[in-house]
C-alpha cells in the first residue's frame, strides 16, 4: 500500500489493517487493543480481531491487574505461554483469557511519541487459542506494530496537561468480593469477573454483595448441582451480576427476604428466570454511583 493510500483511509481504518496484517503475519486466533480512560484508572478493550463474541466490550480492567493493567504500569511486555497454570491466584483478573478461551499470549504497551505524554495510550494484545511459545522476533513485530498505533493515536489525541500517575490501589489482595469469588472457585462454582470496577467499591459495599452471592451459593450447594456467577459491565455503565444454578430447587423471591435490605442499600432490583434444565437470578449494581458516593462520602 502507498502513502497515498494510507493517507486516504480514516484512522480506524489504518488502526484495523495494522492489526490485520499483524493477525496474518504471526498466524494469530486474536488480536486486540485496549485503552486507558480519562482518569488512566480502569480499562477497556476496543478493538479485537478474531474474537469469540462481542463480550470483551463488557471487560473493564482495574491498572495494575491482568495482562493491560500490568502492561499499562510497568510499560513492559508481558508474556503468558500456559493459561491458566501460569497465574492461578490471578485468574479472575484474566477475564480477557477467560472470554476468550485465550491459551498463550503477549501484551505489549501503546506508548506515545510525545515526550510531554507520559502515560501509554493502552495495550496491544496478540492470542492462541492453543499454547505457543512467541519468540524474541514475534514480539519485537507486536512491538512494531504498537509503535504504529501509538503515532495514530498521537495524531488524533489533544494532549491535555498530565495529571500524575495515581498509585495502584494494593486493595485487591484484600478485596473482600475478590476472595470470596476465589472461594466460590475452590467449591466448583464457575467464576467470571469480567467489570474489576467492583473490586474498587467499599469493603461494606463488597461485603454485602458478597452475602447475596453466600445466600445464592449456599442454595446451589445444597442441591449439589453445577452453578455459575458472572459479572460484567452493561450497556448503562452498570454492573450486571449473574447467578445461574443447572438445577436443584426452584428459586423463589422469599428466598432473598433476609437480604431485603441488603438489596435496597445497594439499590438494586432482582429479576429470577426459571426454565426446564436451569434457573438463573440477575441483578444490577449501580457500580459508577457507588463508586462517586465514596468520594462525597469517604
Amino acid at each position: 500500500m502507498t502513502r497515498e493510500d494510507d493517507q486516504s483511509l480514516t484512522i480506524q481504518q489504518q488502526i484495523q489493517l495494522e492489526l490485520q496484517q499483524l493477525k496474518s503475519e504471526l498466524a494469530l486466533d486474536f488480536v486486540a487493543v485496549a485503552l486507558a480512560d480519562v482518569n488512566y484508572r480502569d480499562i477497556y478493550w476496543k478493538i479485537a480481531l478474531g474474537a469469540k463474541s462481542e463480550r470483551y466490550r463488557k471487560i473493564t480492567v482495574r491498572m495494575g491487574r491482568g495482562m493491560a493493567g500490568k502492561v499499562m504500569q510497568t510499560k513492559r511486555p508481558h508474556i503468558v505461554t500456559s493459561y491458566p497454570e501460569e497465574v492461578r491466584d490471578e485468574m479472575l483478573e484474566y477475564p480477557i483469557f477467560l472470554v476468550e478461551e485465550i491459551r498463550s499470549a503477549v501484551g505489549v504497551s501503546v506508548d506515545s511519541e510525545r515526550t510531554e505524554r507520559k502515560q501509554s495510550y493502552g495495550v496491544l494484545l496478540v492470542g492462541q487459542r492453543h499454547e505457543r511459545v512467541f519468540c524474541e522476533q514475534e514480539i519485537a513485530r507486536v512491538e512494531q506494530s504498537a509503535a504504529v498505533l501509538a503515532v495514530l493515536y498521537d495524531s488524533t489525541v489533544v494532549l491535555e496537561p498530565a495529571n500524575e500517575q495515581e498509585q495502584v490501589e494494593n486493595t485487591d489482595v484484600k478485596s473482600p468480593l475478590l476472595q470470596r469469588l476465589r472461594g466460590f472457585r475452590a467449591d466448583g462454582i464457575t467464576c467470571e469477573l469480567l467489570d474489576q470496577r467492583i473490586t474498587r467499591l467499599s469493603h461494606i459495599r463488597q461485603q454485602q454483595i458478597g452475602e447475596i452471592l453466600d445466600l445464592l451459593a449456599n442454595h446451589s450447594k445444597r442441591s449439589f448441582h453445577p452453578a455459575a456467577v458472572t459479572m460484567e459491565q452493561d450497556e448503562l455503565g452498570h454492573t450486571l451480576i449473574e447467578f445461574q444454578c443447572f438445577g436443584g430447587d426452584p428459586l423463589s423471591q422469599d428466598l432473598f427476604d433476609p437480604v431485603n435490605d441488603l438489596l435496597k442499600s445497594l439499590k438494586c432490583d432482582l429479576e429470577i428466570a426459571v426454565e426446564a434444565e436451569q434457573q438463573s437470578v440477575r441483578f444490577t449494581i449501580p457500580t459508577r454511583l457507588l463508586l462517586d458516593e465514596q468520594i462525597w462520602n469517604p
